[in-house]
């Protein structure tokens, strides 16, 4: 694009939305260029409209001056991103303006909220009306936007787990600046609308999901109500050759205890351990820590081979019925299966609060471990799976609560792939995490979480030094083996990561031409998020 263009759009955008939501390419660039994956977009601008009719505005100066544009929630898309559009030379369009609750019905439990509401935000609003209601939480943490990571089809561990699964309607500002609703609103059913997710007529509502078709300036979504009572259960697996037998427990628990039970985790020795201990000295930048520390900081810490998590969530006596159903599938494989309630640990505290030196103990930090996953199960935003991004870069962790791996120099890919729940198969997958991992220095962090009985999407965060150009490489190595590797045996990540779109892409299949053909009749310029999931 001519520089001449480019000015010309940014002046019309600074008279449409002020001086003050209208960055240039350099200061674009410092506020949105930061990212896990050292990868270096050339961003052109950046705008920041305040409300959804100065988005339908700011893209028709886009459509006038032909200029893409690459919109963004909160921009907190980290391991896969983070605020880095998929393409070089778009003006990225910053939603976090969009910060409004725009309806909440509590009788029905649906809430319709903008871009830029976060996780803590939403927590925050319905604490302030006593609405007993879970916050759709995941791990990316409190600063997250909710409708971000619903369009990436983002899932968490409360009961509505598929988090897209959970939106009932969504309006969205078109590239000729028209405004997408759906029939059902058009018709004035707009209530009907926001608790019938299919509405009428061919569902479209999904190609603003993990797609380039729009601006999305407001979702709704169904929001679980608070159960009377969480159970959350821990157990370990002694053996990693037990892992055959303890995934078909886990499914056995999972169909047992329907609408009761959310998602499973299972998470390996070292990602564990991760959450744990620092990261040990010593060891170098392009190696991984040797077996026999590992087994022995597992010994210290009590962590075996496998580790599961999950829980529980009803009324009480429905909840404890569950609780000897999972006893039932789980024993006498699952060693040290523990439940755990928010009463439970609050007289554990109660007791332990006075003994000198409880809290900094090993038995303490398990205690404030388990508070935090407690309060994540519950439906509270919570930053305890951020800090490790920093594991190993640890000096660069900031005392306060303000975490943001990109900022800080954290080197973050997720590499996170859908495992269909054969036993057979899930050993097959994390011996070939493990071997490819260890191959390029990193650190082969597994966890399985259960999407449903049929199967677990499993992530794995590739941890590095991002200002470190060696490690970067090594990074982007070991994530394309994975994935190129992991094709051929049958597993794809259920997204994708901004540089690799032209992987998942592939333009000559019947499906993507139907995606290319659906974007040039809604986009013929492709000014909404070019390379974005299409051709």
């Amino acid at each position: 694009m001519d520089g001449a263009t480019l000015a010309a759009a940014l002046e019309d955008w600074r008279r449409e939305l002020g001086a003050d939501a209208v960055l240039d390419g350099a200061a674009a660039q410092a506020r949105h260029g930061a990212c896990t994956m050292a990868t270096r977009r050339r961003i052109l601008g950046a705008i920041a409209p305040a409300d959804a009719d100065a988005v339908r505005r700011a893209v028709l100066v886009a459509r006038r001056h032909r200029v893409a544009l690459y919109p963004l929630s909160t921009g907190h898309n980290w391991g896969y991103g983070s605020a880095n559009p998929a393409r070089d030379d778009c003006v990225v369009v910053d939603l976090a303006r969009l910060d409004r609750v725009l309806e909440f019905d509590r009788e029905l439990g649906v809430v319709t909220l903008e871009p830029g509401v976060t996780q803590r935000a939403l927590r925050e609003f319905l604490d302030a009306r006593g609405a007993e209601y879970l916050v759709p939480v995941h791990g990316g943490g409190p600063t997250c936007s909710l409708l971000g990571n619903a369009l990436e089809r983002g899932y968490g561990i409360t009961p509505h787990t598929d988090h897209f699964a959970a939106v009932t309607a969504l309006e969205a500002v078109l590239a000729d600046g028209e405004v997408y609703r759906t029939p059902l609103t058009l018709q004035g059913a707009g209530l009907a609308d926001r608790v019938f997710k299919w509405g009428t007529g061919p569902y479209l509502d999904g190609l603003f999901t993990q797609g380039a078709f729009g601006i999305v300036t407001r979702m709704t979504i169904a929001l679980a109500p608070r159960p009377e009572s969480t159970m959350a259960f821990f157990f370990g697996v002694r053996e990693d050759a037990e892992l055959e037998a303890i995934t078909q427990r886990v499914q056995n628990v999972l169909r047992r205890t329907q609408g009761v039970a959310g998602s499973i985790n299972l998470m390996n020795q070292r990602r564990v351990l991760s959450m744990m201990v620092p990261y040990p000295d010593g060891v170098p930048a392009q190696a991984v820590i040797p077996d026999a520390q590992v087994a022995a900081l597992g010994r210290a810490n009590q962590v075996m081979a496998w580790t599961g998590a999950g829980a529980l969530y009803g009324q009480r006596r429905v909840v404890a019925a569950a609780v000897a159903e999972v006893k039932a599938a789980l024993r006498p494989l699952a060693r040290r299966l523990l439940f755990v309630s928010a009463p439970r640990l609050a007289r554990v505290r109660a007791v332990t609060r006075f003994v000198p030196g409880f809290a900094t103990s090993k038995l303490g930090n398990v205690l404030a471990t388990f508070d935090k996953t407690l309060q994540l199960l519950g439906g509270a935003p919570s930053e305890i799976a951020l800090p490790l991004a920093y594991w190993r870069v640890p000096g660069r962790r900031p005392a306060h609560d303000d975490l943001d791996p990109a900022r800080d120099g954290c080197g973050l890919i997720w590499y996170a792939p859908l495992v269909p729940m054969k036993p057979a198969l899930v050993r097959t997958y994390t011996g070939f995490v493990d071997s490819v991992c260890r191959k390029h220095g990193i650190e082969p962090l597994i966890t399985l979480t259960s999407l449903s009985e049929r199967c677990f999407d499993s992530t794995v965060p590739l941890l590095f030094d991002a200002r470190d150009e060696a490690a970067v490489a090594r990074a982007r190595a070991c994530y394309d083996e994975l994935r190129e590797g992991g094709r051929a045996l049958g597993f794809l990540p259920y997204r994708s990561s901004v540089d690799a779109m032209p992987a998942v892409v592939q333009a000559d299949s019947p499906y993507w031409r139907m995606v290319r053909d659906f974007k040039a009749a809604v986009d013929p310029d492709n000014l909404i998020a070019p390379g974005r999931y299409t051709p």
